[in-house]
């Protein structure tokens, strides 16, 4: 068997968060040891101390009598190990000491004051292992006055980065993405963080705490946006499927009912799709010159490209802008996705077993590397901590 490249690394994973979760998956994926550390979900506050933690001994308290009952499991813990444990209790935050002890990296979005209040402060826990990389990735990082803000929707992000102020139908409301970006973003920031310390960590010794913020990595993706409205002083609007700095850019009906998006950035893509559609007058029009007078006279442009290509079916008019490179995509829903010749022949799609025996769909990592295919495809049930040593 070819060894994966994180091969011997032990990765602990602490949050409530999808963040954390797709951070430590590509981690997994590619050879490290991922545990996740479940905690209780009967409240949102960690407990103060023991007594509240229960009025029981520790060694009845009810949430440490059942692993199935107290965790249902997520889509992106597959492939790791999950241990429950109440860091609020004694013996558990002993253990927690021990583990991360031992610990190549950690990967959390428990913010650094309720580790504090958990007794596990982080520069003691960094001191014990000094090559411990310890990766926190929030809503809002760990500094400023959004620090404590507690984060459970990918919404709140999107609204606050501006993210959601530019997406939506031109002249409409600002709505969210249809996916939960925020969170990807930041789970593919903080692996890539983790990644560049580890590397340092086996040359120095030395390990790196590092603080992601999951609205930081939304303004880094809209830099170039962000930086116009800097220079311009103009604040974006939702455009819909149109593009500030292009045109034509959009979604266009084709004959048969279906949709294609099409982007024309340059002029000599330009000149190919006016070509390939035998509207080379279009080439000779002074509002069409140039990308600037095309974003001048976007409508009537528009309305001509939207009129040319009704004129063709989709897979047809697919076929004719793929002889002149031309930039294209069918709108696709997800049943097309999945059926998708491009998505097959990439096996993104890969079949999970539950701990319950169930066995489903869904995505896989999409980074492909010789010898390494998704670490394992069940998801683990969590286990209590003395069990699982």
């Amino acid at each position: 068997m070819i060894p994966k490249p994180l091969d011997g690394i032990f990765v602990v994973e602490m949050g409530t968060t999808e963040a954390e979760g797709m951070a430590s998956l590509l981690l997994s994926d590619f050879g490290a040891e991922v545990v996740r550390l479940e905690f209780p979900k009967n409240g949102e506050e960690a407990p103060k101390n023991d007594e509240e933690a229960s009025g029981l001994p520790e060694k009845d308290a009810p949430d440490r009598t059942s692993a199935e009952e107290a965790s249902l499991y997520r889509l992106c813990d597959r492939g790791k190990k999950r241990v429950l444990c109440d860091p609020g209790l004694t013996e558990d935050r002993k253990w927690i000491r021990k583990l991360l002890q031992r610990a190549d990296a950690v990967i959390t979005s428990v913010p650094d004051v309720e580790m504090a209040q958990w007794n596990l402060n982080i520069d003691t826990l960094c001191s014990k292992n000094p090559g411990l990389v310890y990766a926190s990735v929030t809503g809002f990082g760990q500094t400023g006055p959004y620090a404590h803000h507690y984060v459970y929707n990918d919404a709140v992000i999107q609204a606050e980065s501006g993210f959601m102020s530019v997406t939506g139908e031109e002249g409409g409301e600002a709505v969210r993405s249809g996916s939960d970006f925020a969170a990807f973003a930041g789970a593919a920031h903080a692996c890539i963080a983790v990644l560049m310390a580890l590397i340092e960590a086996k040359k120095t010794g030395r390990g790196r705490r590092i603080d992601v913020s999951m609205m930081d990595c939304l303004l880094y993706g809209f830099e170039n946006q962000y930086s116009i409205y800097l220079k311009s002083g103009k604040i974006p609007k939702p455009m819909g499927n149109r593009y500030a700095l292009s045109a034509p850019v959009g979604d266009f009906l084709c004959r048969d009912g279906k949709r294609l998006m099409i982007s024309v950035a340059t002029e000599m893509q330009w000149k190919n799709f006016a070509e390939v559609l035998g509207h080379t007058e279009w080439l000779e029009n002074p509002d069409y010159r140039n990308v600037k007078e095309r974003l001048r006279h976007v409508k009537p442009l528009c309305e001509e490209v939207s009129a040319a290509l009704m004129e063709h079916d989709s897979e047809e008019l697919m076929e004719l802008l793929q002889t002149r490179s031309c930039i294209y995509g069918r709108i696709n829903d997800f049943a097309d996705v999945v059926r998708h010749p491009q998505v097959k022949a990439r096996q993104m799609i890969m079949e999970v077993e539950a701990p319950d025996g169930t066995k489903f769909k869904m995505p896989s990592h999409p980074i492909v590397m010789d010898g390494c295919k998704p670490a394992k495809t069940v998801i683990e049930r969590p286990v209590l901590y003395w069990e699982w040593e």
